[in-house]
């Protein structure tokens, strides 16, 4: 899992990683409502605020994208 407000280093980082990586995008920071965000695809997961990841189950975000998507 990779966590991070910049949609460039999420992108740049999966399409070496691929389904192997869960992408987290934070909207909050400085980065994240840029204009560049809109040039980029979305992450696998985005949230508003990095504290609304503990609503999330941890095994399941740490599980690669393609097998949450199998469920």
């Amino acid at each position: 899992m990779l966590i991070d407000d910049k949609l460039r280093i999420l992108t740049a980082v999966k399409e070496r990683w691929g389904d192997r990586l869960t992408t987290v995008f934070p909207r909050q920071g400085h980065y994240a409502h840029a204009a560049e965000v809109a040039t980029y695809p979305p992450a696998d997961i985005t949230v508003e605020r990095i504290g609304d990841l503990l609503a999330y189950d941890l095994p399941a975000l740490l599980q690669p994208a393609r097998a949450r998507e199998a469920r």
